[in-house]
This record gives structure tokens, sequence and C-alpha cells, in this order.
């Protein structure tokens, strides 16, 4: 191994992996370095690519068994590492959603560095997910221990920062920590727009309407009777499905664009010939969604669910349209409502986009965390 900044973050997977903790991982360490000059080094598993710009990635762990992780560990200890930054979810580590090997190596870094665990997912319940109490309890107590054993806690969901303070007497060492988009805007004229919708057979009239990511807490059926909808409309649309969203089992009767897999820079040009984003996601949009951050930054009107993961600023948010959660009728008014008044939301999505660079972009992350480092 090289010689390691004073500050490292273990995270499972980066290139060529899809994997969004570790893109996220990425920009955390490169903005803490291009906006405070502050250098973190990233770990991850041996699968992944080494690189040094704009961060540096060291592919080291073999694998994340107890002997892995013990070697992790010493690694840690011979070198010049003073603060360790965990990111965590149930089944970043182990594909059966706990890993009991990290407490050990969790416990022994509490003791010899300052530790971060930023949490970005925390565990399986029985409402969510049907007959995986099991594993929830397992991950809930696995989840605990972390805690305890950890300087201090990060999360961006405000039902998550809720459980986890209730896992302690001490909820000052648990932190709101925002998870930005992961898409840098990249500003195209309205000449290139114009061009890439003709490269991809867009009518002027046509409104390009967009799912991204999250396909496991997507409405299937809600997309299916909104497209029987509009089919019946005065609306020409097209359908754009990008990231995971690709996925969905589903047959739609409007143009559909597939793009396959796409870069950020690319992520971001389809996102600029866009008109509206939907998120019908089960049990509500949520502020760990980064391709809900990208729809924001990239100013670009939301019409989601609001439900129990549902932050609560996002109600405030003018070109954010909610319908309740499991209330398909409501989603569809509120789809044909937006609809109607696409073209007078300009202040709107402006208001919204000056909340996301004052309160969440990446910015306001590493001033968050700067200070606990």
């Amino acid at each position: 191994m090289l010689q390691l900044a004073k500050s490292v973050i273990i995270t499972a997977k980066v290139s060529p992996h899809v994997c969004g903790v570790g893109d996220y991982s990425i920009n955390l360490a490169t903005n803490c370095k291009t906006i405070f000059n502050f250098e973190i080094n990233l770990i991850v598993e041996s699968s992944c690519q080494a690189s040094s710009q704009p961060v540096t990635i060291l592919p080291v762990v073999e694998n994340w068994s107890k002997t892995g992780w013990q070697k992790l560990f010493n690694q840690l200890q011979q070198q010049n590492v003073k603060n360790v930054i965990l990111q965590y979810t149930p089944w970043l580590y182990s594909t059966k959603g706990y890993n009991f090997s990290l407490l050990d190596f969790w416990r022994q870094c509490s003791q010899q560095f300052n530790t971060l665990l930023i949490v970005h997912e925390t565990y399986s319940w029985f409402l969510k997910y049907p007959g995986t109490w099991g594993v929830g309890l397992l991950q809930q107590y696995l989840l605990r221990s972390l805690v305890h054993s950890s300087h201090h806690v990060f999360s961006a969901s405000e039902l998550y920062l809720n459980r986890l303070k209730r896992f302690i007497n001490n909820p000052d060492k648990i932190h709101y920590l925002p998870i930005p988009s992961n898409i840098s805007p990249q500003a195209q004229s309205p000449e290139f727009k114009q061009k890439l919708r003709h490269k991809l057979a867009i009518s002027p009239e046509q409104i390009v309407i967009t799912l991204f990511g999250c396909r496991g807490s997507i409405y299937p059926d809600w997309l299916l009777r909104l497209d029987h909808r509009l089919s019946q409309s005065n609306y020409s649309v097209v359908w754009l499905l990008l990231g995971d969203a690709q996925k969905l089992p589903v047959s739609l009767n409007n143009p559909l664009l597939l793009p396959g897999y796409l870069n950020q820079m690319e992520l971001s040009y389809y996102l600029q010939i866009s008109d509206l984003m939907l998120m019908p996601h089960e049990f509500g949009i949520s502020a760990k969604r980064t391709s809900l951050m990208s729809a924001i930054e990239h100013g670009l009107p939301v019409v989601g669910t609001d439900g129990m993961l549902t932050d609560s600023f996002f109600r405030q948010l003018p070109s954010l349209f909610l319908a309740a959660d499991r209330n398909y009728p409501d989603f569809e008014q509120k789809v044909l409502k937006t609809l109607s008044k696409l073209p007078h939301l300009g202040e709107a999505v402006q208001i919204s986009q000056a909340y996301y660079q004052k309160h969440l972009n990446w910015s306001v992350v590493t001033q968050t965390l700067l200070p606990y480092l």
C-alpha cells in the first residue's frame, strides 16, 4: 500500500463497478480536495481500478472477511492515519445483508483513530420488506454497535437520523449530512439541446418525461396506468428511462427512450433535454436519492410521492409536487396539473435550485464534515 493521507474513506466498490455509494465517496474526496485542499484517500476492494486523479483510490482489500478486515486495520495502523470514514449500507460489504467481522474492525479503529460513520441505509424493517424480521434484527444490532463505536455518525435522511439517535444516549454525535447530486451540470446551449433532441427523434412539441434509477422503489403499475392515461390525452410525450429505471418490467404505449449506460456528462445532457421528472416511489421521495438531487440541480420540476421516507423540506420546494403515497389517482392528477403549467414553472424551479445550492450541494457537505476531521 502507498503512503496514505491522514484521512481515508472505506467503501466497497468504485469503477468499473456501478455503485452510488462509490460515486458519492469519490465526489466527497474530490470536493474536499478542490474546495479546501484537504486530502482524503479511498480504500476499496481489489476488483476496482486504482487511480491517482482526481483522488487517490487504492484497491487493496482482497475480501471483507475477518482476515481481510484485520489486514486492513494493520495497514491503517502502520500508516500516518488520523481519520477513518466508513461508508455503510447493510449490503455494502456482504451479500447476506450483514457482516459481523466489520464490528471488531470498527471497534479497533475507534480506539486508534477518529472514526466517522456515514449511514446511507439502516436496516430492513418488516413494514417495507415482509419476511425480513430476522435479517432486520441482525442488521439493527450491527448498526447499533457501529454507532456506539463511532466518534461521529452522519446520515442524509430525517427518518434515519431519528432511528440512529434512538441507539445512544448522546444524540449530539448524530449529524445531518446531505447526499448531493453525483452528476455535475454540464451547461449547454439551446442549439446543442435541440440537436440532441433531433438525434433522438424527439419532435419540438413532445414533452420528455424522465424516470431515473430506483427501480426497486418505483411503482411499475403506476407507470403503466399513467402511460395509458397520457396516450388518451392531448399531450404528446416521450418516456426517457435512465439508469436502473431502464430495467422496469413495463411495455409502454407512448414512445420510449432507453439510452443504456451513460457517463456523468452524458447523463447531464439527457437531464437537460428532459421536461419533467417522475418519482412514484414507495414510501415517498427521499433526500438520500441522488437522482432527485440531480433533478433539482438541473432545474427539472418533479412529481413524486409523499410518504414516511420523505424529508420535510421537500414539501416546501415550489417545483416539487407530491402526491400521497399509495394514492395513484392523486399522483395522476398531480402529473396532469404539472404538465399543464410546465411553461410557467421557471421561477419555482429557480427557487428550488437556490435552496439546493444553499443547503444541499457539495460545498455544504464538505463544510459540514471537515470540522470533525
